[in-house]
């Protein structure tokens, strides 16, 4: 497990490439708190997922790697099978209320209606679904791991859910597409958050799903963390609603890993830094990767600099008030 540090290297790399991009508020609207008390069942899974951090932690981690910047947080619970899900969001909710940040509770496909319900009545704003918790996560339908019962209670609320999407082709599955299209239509008052350039980590995905994600309504939005495929960032940013983006770190265990999330074909993965004998091999954290990416994608898409401020604070302060 790693111990997220900020070096003279991620320290030039924003001076030089970041400072000047970056806006003076900065509101990360996907980032994890994990304690180690809630494992559960799941205590000898190793994990970089399985970093102790609270609220405070995140906040002083965030003015490290953004320095001089106004922060605020949208908190995500950590999505790991086999955990203590009523203690961790027990302990999600104490830290919103403590650091007066809003959060989004684990759910599973276990999760009733009524307990959907009184997770969203008791201060929670959103609901995070994830993957992981289907029978088979890398194939998985939509309602494999968020079911429509639970769809049903965030619309009668009008609450939010944020959806890492399944599938190794991810939104380019044509039932992926199909279903996106059928529940955002059917559940309108929720507010769908589609986690990682709508799981772009690969441009491949957008390519040709970009308009149909466009057409969507105006309940769908897509949050920006963790991709380092430029491409995936500036088709949303050129052809997306520019008001319905929202930044995100994937803080800490993942964003704060030092290397990057590359591409190759129609796959991605974690790419970690290394020797290089013809350059420096240094590798700068994951999040500084994904801001130089959305770097190069707001110069080639032509994003002004009241678009950027919104897509780093002023669209997350108007959907979380």
């Amino acid at each position: 497990m790693f111990t997220p540090a900020c070096n003279a290297f991620d320290q030039d790399i924003w001076a030089k490439e970041l400072e000047s991009f970056v806006p003076e508020r900065v509101f990360d609207a996907h980032c994890h708190l994990w304690q180690e008390a809630n494992a559960g069942n799941n205590r000898e899974y190793q994990s970089t997922l399985r970093l102790e951090v609270d609220g405070q932690r995140l906040e002083e981690w965030s003015r490290i790697i953004f320095p001089g910047r106004e922060l605020g947080f949208y908190y995500l619970g950590t999505p790991l099978r086999d955990s203590d899900i009523q203690g961790h969001n027990a302990f999600l909710l104490q830290e919103s209320q403590h650091h007066h940040w809003p959060a989004a509770a684990i759910v599973t496909p276990q999760t009733t209606a009524d307990q959907t319900a009184e997770l969203l009545t008791q201060g929670f704003v959103g609901l995070k679904p994830y993957r992981s918790f289907a029978a088979d996560p890398a194939e998985c339908s939509i309602a494999d791991y968020l079911p429509e019962d639970q769809m049903a209670v965030a619309d009668h609320y009008g609450k939010i859910i944020t959806l890492h999407l399944s599938k190794r082709n991810g939104l380019a599955d044509p039932a992926n597409q199909a279903d996106l299209a059928r529940y955002t239509k059917k559940y309108p008052r929720v507010t769908w958050i589609l986690a990682h350039c709508a799981r772009a980590f690969n441009s491949f995905m957008l390519e040709d799903t970009i308009w149909k994600l466009a057409e969507m309504g105006d309940n769908v939005w897509c949050d920006l963390s963790a991709v380092c495929d430029t491409y995936s960032h500036y088709l949303l940013l050129k052809h997306f609603n520019p008001r319905r983006l929202l930044f995100g770190s994937d803080n800490i265990a993942a964003g704060s890993d030092r290397g990057n999330y590359i591409t190759w074909g129609r796959a991605w993965s974690f790419q970690p830094g290394q020797v290089c004998s013809h350059c420096d091999g240094q590798a700068t954290l994951v999040v500084y990767e994904q801001l130089r990416a959305m770097k190069r994608a707001a110069d080639m898409a032509g994003s002004s600099q009241e678009q950027i401020r919104n897509l780093f604070s002023d669209n997350a302060a108007t959907l979380f008030h």
